[in-house]
């Protein structure tokens, strides 16, 4: 059957999304999750809700929804024997939204999205290298300033185990020149290994999770301090 073809209209390669209703679908995970089907290609109701696996009258609650917001648009009919099939698009292939224009109560929901994606595949990693390691492992627990009691994984007295993992938190009192230099080596570091990165030559898999910021006027000492 012929279809029916909208003309004119193309989606943009990218889009800055500054509509409060539309920013608020974009801004959360659980939202967001209904545009997929339609980024980079056109898809029918049956195949969005195909490929979120979920039933047909929520998707078609969705794709209402996203048409309301202007992030989707019909980009073509087919006509089929006894009914006709509408085909949407998102109305680019990468969209922006701008912190500032962010429904957010604290930025802190920024980087918890971000986390969440990686934390399970960190914790199950970490827990795997501590397991090959346990006959050489302690739990060393003492005191501390802070929390009242300080835990940590150290090898047992005597042993010349190498651990095949770091992790570190840590808080450093430095000079804005040593942080800027902090920074700099980190990102000199990360970007060193990740152009070595060769998914299909090497068969090492390795986690990476870099963090660096500037923390004192958050904490209670630097503030009571008067520290910038």
């Amino acid at each position: 059957m012929p279809n029916e073809e909208p003309s004119g209209w193309a989606a943009m390669d990218e889009l800055r999304v500054e509509q409060p209703d539309a920013i608020d679908v974009l801004w959360y995970p659980k939202k967001r999750l209904y545009l997929k089907p339609f980024l980079g290609k056109a898809i029918d109701l049956a195949g969005a809700a195909r490929e979120l696996g979920i039933r047909k009258n929520a998707m078609s609650y969705w794709i209402d929804r996203l048409l309301e917001v202007g992030l989707i648009r019909e980009v073509h009919v087919e006509r089929r024997p006894r009914h006709k099939v509408r085909f949407y698009r998102c109305v680019a292939d990468k969209l922006r939204v701008g912190l500032m224009n962010a429904p957010l109560a604290s930025y802190e929901d920024v980087f918890e999205n971000f986390h969440s994606r990686w934390k399970q595949h960190a914790l199950t990693a970490l827990a795997e290298s501590l397991e090959r390691q346990s006959s050489e492992l302690e739990l060393c627990i003492t005191s501390s300033d802070t929390s009242g009691v300080f835990s940590t994984i150290m090898p047992k007295p005597g042993s010349s185990l190498r651990d095949d993992f770091i992790y570190y938190w840590a808080r450093l009192w430095l000079t804005e020149a040593e942080r800027a230099a902090l920074q700099a080596e980190m990102d000199a570091l990360y970007d060193k290994y990740a152009a070595l990165s060769n998914r299909n030559a090497k068969r090492e898999q390795v986690l990476v999770h870099l963090i660096q910021v500037p923390e004192g006027w958050r904490t209670a000492r630097n503030r009571n301090s008067g520290a910038a």
